[in-house]
């Protein structure tokens, strides 16, 4: 497997989860939106949050190379606070300007 660029810090792998999961909210949150889901940003970070526990927990329990790592988990939920945070504050703006 390949591995991830090198950004210089102990925490590349970190900053990798939380820019991955960032990117899931963003994602989620459009297709959500494109059906008209009532509070897409929430259920898209929601989602993201569970799904990301799930990883953690899954790759500690049924792999011998992997394992579950609580930091990763943080790194998850900070990437989707960031990213539902954009979605709310872009939101508002675009609400303002109408």
């Amino acid at each position: 497997m390949k591995s991830l660029p090198k950004l210089g810090t102990n925490y590349d792998d970190k900053i990798f989860h939380a820019l991955a999961y960032g990117l899931l909210v963003l994602l989620w949150y459009f297709t959500l939106n494109s059906f008209k889901k009532v509070k897409p940003i929430f259920i898209a970070a929601l989602c993201s949050i569970i799904y990301g526990i799930i990883i953690e927990v899954l790759q500690g329990q049924l792999t011998m190379v992997r394992n579950f790592d609580i930091l990763d988990v943080f790194a998850n939920c900070i990437g989707v606070i960031i990213a539902s945070l954009f979605l709310v504050i872009r939101n508002r703006t675009i609400v303002k300007n109408l």
